[in-house]
C-alpha cells in the first residue's frame, strides 16, 4: 500500500479518547497500515500534526458541524490529491446527513476514490424511536444512499447485517467492534463498594438507562446494602442522588480503573443499536457484567453467568444481590474468560482480517 493514502472521517473527538466510538475507531486508525490520517470534528482540543487534524467548532452542536464540512472536506481533499489510490473511511457514529455530505463531495472531486462506510449502528432505528418523523425519514433516505453507494459498506453483528439487508437490500461486510485494551489499571479510586455504569446521558438509550438504575434499581438495592454506590462516567447528567457518585467524563485510564474494581457494570438498557463498547471493554478486562438482553446484543458470548443477562426488573436486582454475596467467585469466572474476548474482539486481528478480504 506504498501508493496509497487513507483518510479516516470523524464528527466527533476521537483524540482525546473519552467515549466507546472514539476508542473504537482510535485503535481502528491505530491498526491500519501507513500513510494515514485522522480528520476529526472536536470541541474538545485542537489537535493537529502528520497523523490528525483537527476541525475545531466551539460548541457540540448540529450547526457548528454543518458549518466545518466545507473545511474538513477541504482539508482531506489537500491530503488525498496527489496519492495514486485515494481511500476514504467514513466512521459512521454520529448523524448520517454529515457523512452524506462527505461522501458526495468527495466523490465529486475524486471520481477514483474507494469509498467505505463503518456503520457503528443503525441511525434510523434510533431517529424512529427517539425523534419526530421528518428526522427519522431524512435519516432513512440518507443512511439508505450511503449503504447503497459507497464501495464497502460495514455493520457491527451479524444481527444488524439482517435488518440493514432488510432495509436497504444491501450485503455489507461484518467488522465487529474490536478494541485493545493496554491501559495500567493500577490502585482503586473509589472506596466504596460500587456498581458502575457508563455512558453519556444526552444520548438518549443512556439516560432511559440512568433513569432506571436511579429511579427504580438503587432505591431497592440501598435497603439491603445501604453503604453501596453508583458510579456513573460520560457526563451530562446533574441530578443528584445520596448513593451516586458522578464522575462525568474521565480518561481511559481512570475509566478502566472504575471497570476494574466495581462490582459489576450494569447494562439496564431497554432500546440500543449497535455493539456497546464498555460492556466489550469490561469483559476484556475480566469485569463482572449484568445486562438487559437489549444492551449485550451483537457479543458473541463464549457463555453466561458471568455474565449476567436478564429480562425483568426484579431478575436485575437478584443478579446483583448474587455478585454482591459472591463477588470473589464471580470475579475469578470473569478472569479466567478475558482471554477469550481478548482474543475474538482484537482490533489488529479484525483491522487484518478486513483489509485481506
Amino acid at each position: 500500500m506504498k501508493d496509497t493514502k487513507t483518510a479516516f472521517v470523524t464528527f466527533f473527538p476521537v483524540i482525546p479518547n473519552n467515549m466507546g466510538s472514539s476508542t473504537v475507531v482510535n485503535d481502528r486508525f491505530s491498526c491500519w497500515p501507513k500513510n494515514k490520517k485522522l480528520f476529526q470534528i472536536s470541541h474538545l482540543k485542537k489537535i493537529n500534526n502528520n497523523k490528525i487534524k483537527t476541525i475545531f467548532i466551539k460548541k457540540e452542536k448540529p450547526i457548528f458541524k454543518i458549518v466545518s464540512l466545507p473545511k474538513m472536506i477541504y482539508e482531506v481533499y489537500l491530503y488525498l490529491k496527489n496519492s495514486k489510490k485515494k481511500i476514504l473511511i467514513i466512521e459512521g457514529a454520529s448523524w448520517i446527513f454529515y457523512s452524506f455530505i462527505i461522501f458526495f463531495c468527495l466523490k465529486l472531486i475524486f471520481r477514483d476514490l474507494v469509498t467505505i462506510y463503518i456503520s457503528h449502528s443503525i441511525e434510523s432505528e434510533i431517529r424512529k424511536k427517539y425523534f419526530n418523523k421528518i428526522i427519522f425519514y431524512i435519516t432513512y433516505f440518507f443512511e439508505n444512499y450511503i449503504f447503497n453507494k459507497v464501495d464497502l459498506a460495514t455493520t457491527v453483528s451479524n444481527q444488524e447485517r439482517r435488518k440493514i439487508k432488510k432495509l436497504y437490500k444491501v450485503n455489507t461486510f461484518l467488522f465487529p467492534n474490536s478494541l485493545e485494551i493496554h491501559k495500567k489499571i493500577g490502585k482503586r479510586l473509589i472506596n466504596y463498594r460500587y456498581v458502575l455504569y457508563s455512558g453519556s446521558y444526552y444520548y438518549k438509550p443512556n439516560k432511559d438507562a440512568i433513569d432506571e438504575l436511579n429511579n427504580n434499581i438503587f432505591p431497592i438495592l440501598i435497603k439491603k446494602y445501604p453503604n453501596l454506590k453508583l458510579v456513573l462516567t460520560g457526563g451530562g447528567l446533574d441530578k443528584k442522588y445520596p448513593w451516586l457518585i458522578n464522575k462525568n467524563i474521565v480518561t481511559k485510564n481512570k475509566l478502566y480503573n472504575y471497570i476494574r474494581h466495581a462490582i459489576c457494570m450494569c447494562v439496564p438498557l431497554k432500546f440500543g443499536s449497535g455493539t456497546r463498547i464498555k460492556i466489550l471493554e469490561t469483559l476484556c478486562m475480566g469485569g463482572i457484567v449484568i445486562s438487559s438482553k437489549r444492551g449485550i446484543e451483537g457479543i458473541d458470548l463464549k457463555k453466561k453467568n458471568p455474565p449476567f443477562i436478564y429480562e425483568k426488573k426484579n431478575h436485575l436486582i437478584k443478579k446483583i444481590y448474587f455478585v454482591l454475596k459472591n463477588e470473589k467467585k464471580v470475579r475469578k469466572m470473569a478472569i479466567s474468560e478475558r482471554n477469550y474476548y481478548k482474543n475474538k474482539y482484537s482490533m489488529k486481528i479484525k483491522t487484518k482480517e478486513f483489509i485481506e478480504k
